[in-house]
Protein backbone atom coordinates (compact mmCIF):
# COMPACT_ATOMS: atom_id res chain seq x y z
CA UNK A 1 0.00 0.00 0.00
CA UNK A 2 1.23 3.45 -0.82
CA UNK A 3 2.67 5.22 2.23
CA UNK A 4 0.94 8.48 1.29
CA UNK A 5 -2.46 6.81 1.40
CA UNK A 6 -1.66 5.50 4.89
CA UNK A 7 -0.49 8.92 6.09
CA UNK A 8 -3.56 10.57 4.55
CA UNK A 9 -5.86 8.02 6.21
CA UNK A 10 -4.22 8.49 9.60
CA UNK A 11 -4.57 12.26 9.28
CA UNK A 12 -8.16 12.13 8.06
CA UNK A 13 -9.49 9.75 10.73
CA UNK A 14 -9.20 12.21 13.69
CA UNK A 15 -10.89 14.91 11.62
CA UNK A 16 -13.79 12.61 10.83
CA UNK A 17 -14.11 11.64 14.49
CA UNK A 18 -14.09 15.27 15.59
CA UNK A 19 -16.85 16.01 13.09
CA UNK A 20 -19.28 13.61 14.71
CA UNK A 21 -22.28 15.27 16.32
CA UNK A 22 -23.33 12.34 18.50
CA UNK A 23 -22.95 12.36 22.27
CA UNK A 24 -19.55 10.99 23.34
CA UNK A 25 -20.54 9.29 26.64
CA UNK A 26 -17.08 9.46 28.13
CA UNK A 27 -18.38 8.30 31.51
CA UNK A 28 -20.38 5.15 31.92
CA UNK A 29 -23.18 5.34 34.43
CA UNK A 30 -24.32 2.19 36.17
CA UNK A 31 -27.86 1.40 37.08
CA UNK A 32 -28.38 1.18 40.81
CA UNK A 33 -27.33 -0.83 42.72
CA UNK A 34 -26.16 -3.82 40.67
CA UNK A 35 -23.98 -1.76 38.32
CA UNK A 36 -22.01 -0.26 41.18
CA UNK A 37 -21.53 -3.68 42.79
CA UNK A 38 -20.10 -5.12 39.58
CA UNK A 39 -17.93 -2.05 39.07
CA UNK A 40 -16.55 -2.27 42.61
CA UNK A 41 -15.94 -6.01 42.24
CA UNK A 42 -14.00 -5.23 39.05
CA UNK A 43 -11.79 -2.81 41.02
CA UNK A 44 -11.13 -5.54 43.61
CA UNK A 45 -10.38 -8.14 40.95
CA UNK A 46 -8.03 -5.73 39.17
CA UNK A 47 -6.24 -5.00 42.47
CA UNK A 48 -5.85 -8.73 43.05
CA UNK A 49 -4.40 -9.23 39.57
CA UNK A 50 -1.95 -6.36 40.06
CA UNK A 51 -0.89 -7.69 43.46
CA UNK A 52 -0.26 -11.13 41.95
CA UNK A 53 1.70 -9.66 39.02
CA UNK A 54 3.82 -7.64 41.44
CA UNK A 55 4.42 -10.67 43.65
CA UNK A 56 5.27 -12.91 40.70
CA UNK A 57 7.74 -10.45 39.16
CA UNK A 58 9.26 -9.64 42.54
CA UNK A 59 10.01 -13.19 43.57
CA UNK A 60 11.00 -14.71 40.21
CA UNK A 61 14.80 -14.72 40.02
CA UNK A 62 14.95 -14.36 36.23
CA UNK A 63 12.85 -11.19 36.17
CA UNK A 64 15.41 -8.72 37.49
CA UNK A 65 16.00 -6.31 34.59
CA UNK A 66 15.18 -2.62 34.67
CA UNK A 67 11.99 -3.19 32.68
CA UNK A 68 10.62 -5.51 35.34
CA UNK A 69 11.34 -2.91 38.05
CA UNK A 70 9.28 -0.36 36.12
CA UNK A 71 6.54 -2.94 35.67
CA UNK A 72 6.46 -3.53 39.44
CA UNK A 73 6.23 0.23 40.02
CA UNK A 74 3.34 0.30 37.55
CA UNK A 75 1.60 -2.43 39.56
CA UNK A 76 2.04 -0.49 42.81
CA UNK A 77 0.76 2.78 41.34
CA UNK A 78 -2.21 1.21 39.60
CA UNK A 79 -3.06 -0.81 42.71
CA UNK A 80 -3.14 2.46 44.68
CA UNK A 81 -5.23 4.06 41.95
CA UNK A 82 -7.77 1.21 42.18
CA UNK A 83 -7.87 1.58 45.95
CA UNK A 84 -8.45 5.33 45.61
CA UNK A 85 -11.17 4.82 42.97
CA UNK A 86 -12.84 2.19 45.15
CA UNK A 87 -12.88 4.61 48.10
CA UNK A 88 -14.18 7.40 45.88
CA UNK A 89 -17.09 5.30 44.64
CA UNK A 90 -17.95 4.39 48.23
CA UNK A 91 -17.75 8.03 49.35
CA UNK A 92 -19.99 9.14 46.49
CA UNK A 93 -22.69 6.75 47.68
CA UNK A 94 -22.92 8.75 50.93
CA UNK A 95 -23.37 12.11 49.20
CA UNK A 96 -26.60 13.69 48.03
CA UNK A 97 -27.27 16.24 45.31
CA UNK A 98 -27.46 18.95 48.01
CA UNK A 99 -23.78 18.30 48.77
CA UNK A 100 -22.80 19.81 45.39
CA UNK A 101 -22.86 23.25 43.84
CA UNK A 102 -23.36 23.30 40.03
CA UNK A 103 -23.80 19.52 39.92
CA UNK A 104 -23.11 17.89 36.54
CA UNK A 105 -21.24 20.95 35.34
CA UNK A 106 -17.55 21.64 34.73
CA UNK A 107 -17.63 24.05 37.68
CA UNK A 108 -19.02 21.45 40.11
CA UNK A 109 -17.96 22.11 43.71
CA UNK A 110 -18.54 20.55 47.09
CA UNK A 111 -21.01 22.57 49.14
CA UNK A 112 -20.03 23.66 52.66
CA UNK A 113 -19.85 22.62 55.44
CA UNK A 114 -17.07 20.13 54.72
CA UNK A 115 -17.19 16.66 56.20
CA UNK A 116 -14.79 13.72 56.06
CA UNK A 117 -16.81 12.06 53.27
CA UNK A 118 -16.87 15.26 51.19
CA UNK A 119 -13.12 15.75 51.55
CA UNK A 120 -12.47 12.07 50.77
CA UNK A 121 -14.62 12.33 47.64
CA UNK A 122 -12.77 15.47 46.53
CA UNK A 123 -9.37 13.84 47.02
CA UNK A 124 -10.42 10.73 45.11
CA UNK A 125 -11.47 12.86 42.14
CA UNK A 126 -7.76 13.66 41.68
CA UNK A 127 -6.94 10.06 40.81
CA UNK A 128 -5.03 11.15 37.71
CA UNK A 129 -2.07 11.94 39.99
CA UNK A 130 -1.69 8.16 40.34
CA UNK A 131 -3.05 7.00 37.02
CA UNK A 132 -0.84 9.11 34.73
CA UNK A 133 2.46 8.14 36.43
CA UNK A 134 1.33 4.51 36.40
CA UNK A 135 0.77 4.59 32.66
CA UNK A 136 4.08 6.41 32.19
CA UNK A 137 5.96 3.68 34.08
CA UNK A 138 4.18 1.04 31.99
CA UNK A 139 5.31 2.83 28.83
CA UNK A 140 8.89 3.05 30.10
CA UNK A 141 8.77 -0.63 31.06
CA UNK A 142 7.55 -1.72 27.63
CA UNK A 143 10.10 0.52 25.92
CA UNK A 144 12.87 -1.01 28.05
CA UNK A 145 11.75 -4.52 27.10
CA UNK A 146 11.73 -3.50 23.45
CA UNK A 147 15.25 -2.05 23.64
CA UNK A 148 16.51 -5.17 25.42
CA UNK A 149 15.11 -7.39 22.66
CA UNK A 150 16.69 -5.17 19.99
CA UNK A 151 20.00 -5.41 21.80
CA UNK A 152 19.78 -9.22 21.98
CA UNK A 153 18.84 -9.47 18.30
CA UNK A 154 21.81 -7.37 17.24
CA UNK A 155 24.25 -9.75 18.99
Amino acid sequence: MNKYIIIYSIGLTPLLLLGQTETAWALQSHSAPEGLYVHQMAHLLFMGALAYLYWHTRYSPVLISKGWKYLRLFCILLFCWNLLAFAGHQAFEHLTSSDFINKNNLTEQIAPPLSFVKVLYSVTKMDHFLNVPALLTLTISLRTFYLEVLKEDSL
